[in-house]
């Protein structure tokens, strides 16, 4: 300790060896610091994901189980698919689908805001609703995708209080 004191307070100062050592270790140090904070970065991005994609898949479930539970007069296709209902808050001859920025639609009219969707950065990527005229139950499928490839998926269902038959001979 004494012998480092006396080599910094004289005047000689330090070798180029002394310091090619130090800028190394420097160096060392600061590669780990760099690669330490990427990974978190990588990390927090990814667990950032994961739960915005999450929340989106529960607000549109939740949307989807109020909307679908009231639903009158559905048509269904041949294998249950929903076709068209008459909806609550949408009126007659509803129909579902996704606009050009895979987002939720009613009758052309968005149901959820961009800021829902992360303003573009989640998007449905995959969607189905069939309904068993028998039972009177929806069964919803969704799958949903973001930034640094996250995917989450769920599926529900929903007993609609409310069905009837179809106009066209539509199922119910």
């Amino acid at each position: 300790m004494n012998r480092l004191r006396r080599k910094l307070k004289s005047s000689r100062g330090l070798t180029l060896v002394e310091m090619v050592a130090a800028a190394g270790v420097l160096a060392l140090l600061g590669l780990m610091l760099n690669t330490g904070l990427f990974m978190v970065q990588n990390s927090y991005s990814k667990m950032t994901g994961e739960a915005e994609s999450q929340l989106l898949l529960s607000t549109l479930t939740d949307l989807l189980s109020n909307e679908l539970r009231y639903a009158r007069d559905v048509v269904t296709g041949g294998g249950g698919e929903l076709l068209r209902y008459t909806s609550v808050n949408y009126g007659r001859n509803t129909t579902l689908s996704l606009n050009e920025n895979a987002q939720l639609e009613a009758n052309s009219r968005q149901m959820l805001s961009g800021g829902a969707y992360g303003n573009g950065t989640y998007r449905i990527e995959a969607w189905s609703i069939v309904y068993d005229q028998t039972a009177k139950l929806f069964t919803v499928q969704l799958k949903v995708t973001g930034r640094s490839s996250v995917s989450n998926e769920t599926e529900f269902s929903v007993r609609c209080l409310n069905g009837g038959a179809g106009e066209e001979g539509g199922s119910t």
